[in-house]
């Protein structure tokens, strides 16, 4: 029954998911090529969504087959005297046709008729990625942090610069930067090459040469990836609220401390610290710290915890009860379930059903697994503990990204935002504005990326394939529809890249022969087509298996 279960959920959250986004960027895609098409003149023989055989589809009134195919893994325009979906000429039906016929066939269309039908298809999926990041930003807007530095780590590359907490960045290379992230994404895409980071302090400017450390990070999926970091972050990693009788607090950890490291590894913001205890319940590890300006090394053992997520997954998790927040309830929203529980504000919860808590995320993770079931709080009030049961109920809460998604609360949070943010809105035209800024800069990030593995700083493992795909979309799923959207449209550009890559049986190959004909004044011979051809579908044929390489290593760890 479980296996059914988790088969059922595989389905559900990644090949679905998977199949309806890839669905939409092939028909955006093909309808680029379609329409540019049918504006040239050129008669279009079918429409295709997929592969393989035809499981639905219709013919209109123009002769075009549009269908719906069984392997739902591409897609194609196939015109009149194209041999295959590929878009090879059929020589010999080109060669009987009449006059009339061939003007309307892809082959005998004008050059510059046939550039612009090809391309037409990896535009669209740009012009869709720029529409989605437009729509997302009108409505959503953005949370942007100031890049003002609040902790620089031990060893890092930017304690070895000189960069000091409280420093504000203000350009990297000579381009100003005023959020927090540019200046992650900018040395996420360099590491082990030497930047400029300008920094403002004490009212003078200042600037620092910086070569980013590669470093793998783990992204809240357990998705590993390469990327360059300077050992800088927003927020320090103080300990300010712990459990008494928990392993820090025996291992001698204080509150006060800084989390300076882990095992010897850096440690940035209570994410890397926490990430890095959960995968290690039962194991020994040593926690690093600064007390009063000293580096001491502390041997800690996780405890072995049953964490239940909002879908109702379990699975072991390593704790030594600490966190950045003392578990005091800050606020407590109208007609909630801890209103009608009895909770004051300033009470400090010490256990759920039991099982003590250093923070209110931990209150509000558990009330999240616990919809409508009883669970009893154990809270300091005065100096005096007390015991209030209390039943988590489903409300509209916003994610992330702003979407409204149902969740199961007791209505309390801690009252306190550790990191500044500003909210930034933007109207119909700025909001477009943003969207050809963050297709521009996936682009920009492709080929940084790509340099990167030619020029030996990055692995190329991090090329994916269609399983890693369904999963990432399985993933973005769980986040929202919003969130769907915004993969979309990232992978919306790296369709259209992808497609401008100058291979034969790829739009960038057709566009290349194109390019030929235009300086040869006459296209390639049919067996240098057909060379061409094999030799295209072979590369793109290894790029697939080397890609669906990586997916299986990944996740094979």
């Amino acid at each position: 029954m479980g296996a059914a279960a988790g088969f059922i959920g595989f389905l559900t959250n990644n090949v679905i998911t998977f199949v309806f986004v890839l669905s939409l960027l092939v028909f955006v895609h093909e309808m680029g090529h379609y329409l540019v098409g049918r504006w040239s003149g050129i008669r279009i023989m079918a429409f295709s969504i997929g592969f393989g055989p035809e499981i639905a589809g219709f013919t209109d009134r123009h002769g075009t087959r549009w269908k719906l195919s069984l392997i739902p893994l591409g897609g194609y325009v196939r015109f009149f005297g194209d041999e295959d979906a590929s878009s090879k000429t059929d020589v010999d039906q080109l060669s009987a046709m009449t006059e009339e016929e061939r003007a309307q066939s892809f082959a005998g269309a004008k050059l510059w008729k046939r550039a612009a039908t090809v391309a037409a298809g990896p535009i669209a999926n740009f012009i869709l990625a720029i529409a989605i990041f437009a729509v997302l930003f009108s409505i959503y807007g953005r949370t942007a942090a100031d890049p003002v530095v609040a902790m620089v780590t031990r060893d890092g590359a930017a304690a070895e610069a000189g960069i000091e907490p409280g420093d504000r960045l203000v350009a990297i290379d000579g381009v100003k930067i005023t959020t927090f992230d540019e200046v992650q994404r900018y040395v996420g895409l360099r590491p082990g090459r030497t930047i400029t980071l300008s920094v403002e302090r004490d009212g003078q400017k200042r600037d620092f040469k910086i070569i980013p450390k590669l470093v793998e990070d783990t992204d809240q999926f357990g998705n590993k990836m390469e990327m360059g970091r300077i050992g800088i972050a927003l927020v320090d990693p103080l300990v300010t609220a712990i459990e008494p009788a928990g392993p820090a607090a025996k291992a001698g950890i204080l509150a006060g401390d800084r989390l300076v490291a882990v095992d010897g590894n850096n440690v940035a913001t209570y994410y890397d610290i926490g990430r890095y205890v959960s995968d290690r319940p039962g194991k020994s590890i040593v926690l690093t710290v600064q007390r009063n300006g000293q580096i001491r090394d502390f041997p800690v053992v996780p405890e072995k915890l049953t964490d239940t997520d909002a879908s109702g997954n379990k699975k072991d998790v390593g704790s030594i009860g600490i966190a950045p927040i003392d578990p005091l309830v800050g606020s407590i929203a109208p007609d909630s379930p801890a209103e009608a529980a009895g909770l004051e504000l300033g009470d400090r919860i010490l256990s759920v059903d039991g099982r003590a808590v250093s923070s209110i995320g931990e209150v509000q993770r558990y009330a999240a697994a616990h919809a409508d079931k009883p669970v009893t709080l154990s809270v300091e009030r005065n100096g005096q503990a007390r015991d209030l049961p209390v039943t988590p109920k489903k409300s509209e809460e916003a994610d992330a990204f702003g979407t409204q998604t149902e969740i199961a609360t007791i209505g309390i949070t801690d009252g306190q935002k550790p990191i500044k943010l500003r909210y930034e809105a933007y109207g119909p035209l700025q909001a477009v504005g943003e969207g050809v800024k963050q297709t521009g800069s996936i682009i920009s990030g492709t080929f940084e990326y790509l340099a990167n593995v030619i020029g030996g700083y990055m692995k190329a493992d991090q090329l994916g394939g269609p399983i890693r795909v369904a999963q990432l979309s399985g993933q973005m799923a769980t986040l929202g529809f919003a969130a769907v959207l915004q993969f979309a449209a990232i992978l919306s550009v790296s369709i259209g890249l992808l497609n401008l890559m100058p291979v034969p049986v790829l739009d960038g190959g057709h566009l290349m022969f194109y390019a030929i004909e235009a300086v040869r004044g006459k296209p390639l011979g049919a067996r240098a087509q057909d060379i061409a051809f094999r030799i295209g579908f072979a590369m793109v044929l290894s790029l697939m298996v080397f890609a669906t390489w990586n997916d299986i290593s990944s996740r094979l760890g």
